[in-house]
């Protein structure tokens, strides 16, 4: 028999819930702190008091009590924004489980007090009715810097001749020439480097555009670029560019692109 210990107070986002026995629900909370699993027993009761208050995505606040040798339990929660658009709208709903996926496998527990803000201001835009397309992508690039994935996109990061290139990289609409990205090295590549390199398997073409709009995404706020029109196909190949290389650094496709694309 487990024995509780203390009370203590904690403010958190729910990623993902999965059932624990009966009637029970083993919570994913992201705190400033880092994420914790807890356990809400009783949640699946049609009369529980704590079940609207610990929704996938919501931020809520929970009374837990410490048990050793397992997971602590809530006690009580208070949903503070419960955001019922992520819930009830199936599409939007798989992007916010793309998030908290991305979240859950590149931190694996530990985490930056940014996170928490990150994810908290994601879902929020989310539910506001945010472009969801843009700003996944707006979202990659700012959990792939807090994750320490980042990718370079400013400086060539090939290799010619036994040494690095390192040249800037200034993308323009009149380019002719495609660029490349370099999955094994983590960002893209010229012109020059992608011709040389185009054979091996962790090298992709890039066209100017989308490198153009992944240097925005990653130096910008969302609003500065929420304020331009991203074009219908460079949206599409950016939503390929990212997979790979996201799939490329967990080993593993996320399991909710095939929700939202098959």
């Amino acid at each position: 028999m487990t024995s509780r210990g203390k009370l203590y107070r904690l403010e958190g986002i729910v990623l993902s819930r999965r059932d624990h026995g009966e009637a029970d629900r083993v919570v994913k909370l992201l705190t400033a702190e880092g994420s914790v699993d807890l356990l809400a027993k009783g949640i699946r009761k049609p009369r529980s008091r704590k079940a609207g208050h610990l929704e996938l995505f919501c931020k809520t606040q929970v009374l837990a009590s410490r048990v050793a040798g397992s997971w602590d339990i809530i006690s009580q929660a208070e949903a503070l924004q419960v955001r019922p658009r992520l819930q009830e709208d199936f599409r939007l709903g798989t992007y916010a489980r793309y998030v908290a996926e991305l979240a859950i496998r590149f931190f694996e527990g530990e985490t930056d007090p940014q996170l928490y803000i990150l994810i908290d201001d994601v879902f929020s835009r989310l539910e506001e009715g945010a472009d969801p397309a843009l700003l996944m992508r707006w979202y990659e690039q700012q959990l792939l810097a807090l994750a320490g994935f980042r990718p370079e996109w400013s400086t060539c990061v090939g290799e010619r001749n036994g040494s690095l290139c390192q040249v800037s990289l200034h993308p323009r609409p009149d380019d002719r020439h495609p660029y490349g990205l370099d999955l094994e090295r983590g960002g893209a590549v010229c012109h020059e480097c992608f011709v040389s390199g185009v054979g091996e398997h962790s090298v992709r073409p890039l066209s100017p555009s989308a490198l153009s709009w992944l240097q925005a995404l990653q130096r910008r706020s969302f609003d500065e670029v929420a304020q331009f029109t991203l074009p219908e196909r460079t949206a599409g190949e950016l939503a390929q560019v990212m997979e790979q290389y996201i799939a490329y650094h967990l080993e593993r496709r996320p399991a909710a692109l095939r929700l939202l694309h098959g």
